[in-house]
Parts: structure tokens; C-alpha cells; sequence
């Protein structure tokens, strides 16, 4: 072999393996071991520990930023294909009785709340087809990975634990949708009931997010704890609530007979505010 190759090798491999940021082999093994803060040093060295490694930090942000980038558009995608299928003027007859797009823990606005009508013989196929038209929504939400491919076991568990707060809730309107369909909920019962769900499932993944930041694991564990039996509490209640609802003879209870058919009551403990409906 040529020896001016070699010698080329040899130094292209002696300057892989060399530091970018200063003196010394690439990523600093010894230094960022005792503490020495190079740019360079690993997670999990004193040095990085010390307020070194800013390249990989920033790597590890762009990676973070780009799979939070990439996950966005997926759900943009799916938002406007949904919106798209809502908008069809089929539909126009229940816009002004149910609020098709609205966020889990957004208050119904007065008009809907308040609309003490059970839905006519005309608007019943009207409910079935927006029913189905929401269940393609929330099957193509579904179809998005959210779990990062660096996921430990113990992120995909919390991920998971998060995810399926919402997912309740989109079953117990699921319920309600029938209900409505088979008009033993007025709109504005509907609309209240609705409402009561999707905060319950906001405000426990608010606080599952929140227990993970106490630092104190027994105490982290026991917040996350009371987060899920809350939550798990509220479905229990409104199972219960459901069957009342589902032994009603249609068009028979209106608002002010049950007063909104939603009694809620909070305590608190420490940050965590628990919440039981009923």
C-alpha cells in the first residue's frame, strides 16, 4: 500500500478521534470524569453534571424539538382532515345545537348549555352521521405514535398512562353521543355532561404531569397515585350516571329536572386538587 496513504489514514483516524471543541481526544473521557466541564462531555460525567456538554445538550434539544415538530403535524393533518368532514353542510342543521370543534376542557358557551330541546325525528340521522364522522377523528388521532424511539420503559409507561386519561373520557362521550341519539339527553344536558368529562380527564393529566416533577419519589408515586384512583373514581360515577341516564323513556328529563345532571365536589391536597361528579 502507498505509503503516503497509510500516513493519510492514520491521521484522518488520530483527527476523528480528537476533540472539536479543545485539546484532548474527542468527548474529554478524563477530564469530564473528574469534573472538568468541556463542551463535549457525555451525559451521565461530572463534567456534564458540572455544566459541560453543551453540544450533545443542544443535540439532544434540536432531536427533542424535531420530534415535537414532527408529531405537530401529524396532528395538524388530522385536525384539518376532521374539520374537513365536519364541515359538510349535511351537517349545518346541528351546528347551532351541539359545538362540533371545542378543546376537552373548553366551558360550553350559553348557547349550547342552556338548550333545553331533546333532538327531533329529523335531527337523529343528523347525530349518527356526526358520530361516525368523530369516531374517524378520533381513530386517526389514535394512529399517531407518540412514543419518541429513545423512550425508556418508564417514559412509555407514564406516556401511556397519560394518553389513556383522554381516551376514557372520548369513550364516556361516546355514551353521552348514543344518549343524545336516543333522545333521553336534551342538547344542553349533553353539552354540561360533555364538558364535565373532558375537564376531569384535563385536570388529571395535568396532575399525573405534575406528581412526575416532585422529586421526592414516595411522594411522587402517592400524587400519581391519587391522580389515577381520582380519575378512576370519576369514571365509576359517571358509569353509574349513565345507567340512570340509560333507563330514562326518551324525551322525558329535561334540565331543570336534574339541575344540570352534574354535582361536582373538589378537595385539595397539597397542589393536587381532586374532583368527584356525579
Amino acid at each position: 500500500m502507498n505509503k503516503r496513504l497509510i500516513a493519510s489514514s492514520v491521521a484522518m483516524a488520530l483527527l476523528a478521534g480528537c476533540s472539536s471543541v479543545g485539546p484532548g481526544f474527542a468527548n474529554h473521557p478524563a477530564d469530564c470524569a473528574i469534573g472538568i466541564a468541556w463542551a463535549d462531555c457525555l451525559p451521565g460525567t461530572r463534567g456534564y453534571a458540572n455544566g459541560g456538554g453543551s453540544l450533545h445538550r443542544k443535540e439532544a434539544a434540536d432531536a427533542a424539538k424535531a420530534q415535537h415538530d414532527a408529531l405537530a403535524a401529524q396532528y395538524e393533518s388530522a385536525l384539518k382532515q376532521c374539520e374537513a368532514d365536519m364541515s359538510t353542510h349535511e351537517l349545518d342543521p346541528l351546528r347551532d345545537k351541539i359545538q362540533f370543534a371545542r378543546k376537552f376542557d373548553d366551558a360550553p358557551p350559553f348557547q349550547y348549555a342552556s338548550l333545553d330541546a331533546f333532538p327531533s325525528a329529523a335531527d337523529r340521522p343528523l347525530i349518527a352521521k356526526w358520530a361516525t364522522l368523530r369516531d374517524d377523528c378520533i381513530r386517526r388521532e389514535h394512529a399517531i405514535d407518540v412514543i419518541p424511539p429513545n423512550a425508556t420503559p418508564l417514559d412509555v409507561t407514564l406516556i401511556k398512562q397519560e394518553q389513556a386519561f383522554g381516551q376514557e373520557a372520548e369513550a364516556k362521550v361516546g355514551e353521552l353521543v348514543v344518549a343524545l341519539y336516543q333522545q333521553k339527553l336534551t342538547y344542553g344536558e349533553f353539552a354540561q355532561r360533555r364538558y364535565a368529562i373532558g375537564k376531569a380527564a384535563v385536570d388529571a393529566s395535568r396532575q399525573y404531569r405534575e406528581a412526575r416533577l416532585i422529586q421526592d419519589q414516595d411522594r411522587q408515586l402517592q400524587a400519581q397515585q391519587i391522580a389515577n384512583q381520582q380519575f378512576a373514581n370519576n369514571l365509576n360515577a359517571w358509569s353509574n350516571s349513565m345507567q340512570a341516564v340509560n333507563a330514562r323513556q326518551p324525551q322525558t328529563v329535561h334540565l331543570n329536572t336534574v339541575n344540570s345532571g352534574v354535582h361536582c365536589t373538589s378537595a385539595s391536597f397539597g397542589n393536587i386538587v381532586n374532583t368527584n361528579c356525579n
